[in-house]
Parts: C-alpha cells; structure tokens; sequence
C-alpha cells in the first residue's frame, strides 16, 4: 500500500467536508487491494430555523467511487453521488459531483445545491483558463444520465455579491467581522441568519444568495419566502440592463455534470 496516496486520499476527504470517518474503510479498502471500490457515508443537516429538533432535519446519502490506476499503485477519488432526502418530502433528489485532483464541490455546497441555492466557486475551463463562477442546479428537469443541468454565471454577468449586499437594510452588517463572515457564507450556497428591514420594520430571518436574478433571497424564521423588493434599500436601485445568462462557459474543475470519471 502507498502510504503518500492513502495520506494524499485521506487529506482530500477532509477538504471536501467528509471529515475523517472514512478513513479506516479506505485504508481497508486500498489494502486488500481492489481495483474499484465505493465508500458511504450519511449525514444529517439540521434545519436553520430549529437546530434542537432532529426529526425536522434533512439527510444527505453519499457515495464515493475510487478506482486504482492501471499503471501503478495509485487510487483517485473520482466523483461521488449525493443524494438530498428534505425532512417531510417523499422523494430525494440527487447529482454526481467530479473530482479533479482533490478539489471539487464540497459536502455543505452539494447540499446546498440540491436544495436549490447557487454556490461560488473558482473554476477550471475547458480553455484551461481559470474563473471564478457561480454555480446552480436546474432542478426543473432532470436528464437520466447526466443529471440536474448547470447555470453558471461568470464574472459577464455582471453579479457582484458585496454590492448587493450593500443595497439593503441590514442591521448587523457593520458589526466588527460580520460582513466578511457573511460573504463567504453566502458563497458557499448557505442560507444565512440575518436581521433585515422590511416597511421600516427589522425582522429577523434568512437570506442566501441569487445570482440569476442578481439579488438576495429573503425568508422569515419559518424558512418562508419573503419578497426581496419589499425588503428595504439603502438607496433607490440603479437601472439595469435584463440579465443574460453566460451559457458558454463550460465548468470542469468543480464538474458536476456527468462524463467519464474514470481515475487519472
């Protein structure tokens, strides 16, 4: 067994968010040896609004394929499937994620893309050029085998978090780190507990990233949706041109439409 690839393995599941209880079964694994093998793993992801009941949180599956190469000893991690059962909805939704040499989408940001938010990412083209997108699945269709469809929304189209964030009421926003600790929640997809105003009022609730629309998304504590014009702006909002969604760029860093994910 090559030691540096369990450890390299092992290092990639942490930086993904699997944490490190897998690593005993990959190792296992990678000894006995097998040409390919799958790990599982379910994890449970407490509702925002009531952290205190388990009954009401949702459950994520996944699976993750390895395979060795056919050259040396070495194992990738490949792609894994990840599966979103919401708490009180009677079907689960899913999508294959791929791996390119370690970095790919996180556990928290799969979840939060099966959920429908949108998440940042940095990214590798297919040009080779790197770029910074965000990342949303079409959860309006699905194809049998590649999956949910991905919007991406480059750097084009003109959605810039900070300033969006600075368009609206929000109370706690000038609080020593808050801002900061704010945007790279949003970033990576998560619904964020927020003190908004909304007709003069504050109210106490969530918001979470919309780069389609080039706003916020608002809810109150019960997770319903509020209407984000009705939310209240700093200043009256700029006119803008109707956005275009960039349809060109094609993702392969942070993949999760389906290919051939064979080992490398």
């Amino acid at each position: 067994m090559n030691e540096n690839n369990l450890e390299y393995l092992q290092n990639n599941l942490k930086y993904l968010g699997f944490g490190e209880s897998l690593n005993q079964k990959l190792k296992e694994a990678i000894e006995k040896p097998l040409l390919e093998f799958k790990l599982q793993l379910e994890v449970s992801m407490a509702a925002p609004n009531a952290k205190d009941k388990p009954e009401l949180a949702d459950s994520m599956r996944y699976e993750l394929d390895f395979s060795k190469s056919k050259d040396t000893e070495m194992y990738f991690f490949n792609k894994y499937n990840a599966s979103l059962q919401k708490a009180g909805q009677p079907d689960a939704v899913d999508q294959t994620f791929y791996i390119n040499k370690g970095k790919g989408v996180t556990v928290k940001e799969s979840y939060n893309l099966l959920s429908g938010r949108a998440v940042n990412k940095d990214v590798v083209l297919k040009s080779g050029e790197k770029a910074n997108m965000w990342l949303k699945l079409d959860l309006s269709e699905r194809d049998p085998e590649k999956g949910f469809a991905v919007k991406n929304y480059g750097e084009n189209y003109g959605y810039n978090l900070a300033s969006t964030v600075d368009r609206f009421v929000l109370p706690d926003i000038n609080k020593q780190g808050f801002k900061d600790q704010l945007m790279k929640s949003l970033e990576r997809g998560n619904l964020h507990e927020m003190t908004f105003s909304k007709d003069g009022k504050e109210m106490k609730g969530f918001i979470a990233a919309n780069p389609q629309f080039k706003t916020l998304d608002f809810y109150d504590l019960n997770l319903a949706s509020v209407y984000s014009k009705a939310v209240d702006l700093k200043e009256a909002p700029v006119k803008t041109l109707a956005p275009v969604e960039n349809k060109e760029a094609v993702v392969e860093e942070t993949s999760v439409e389906a290919k051939n994910g064979r080992g490398r």
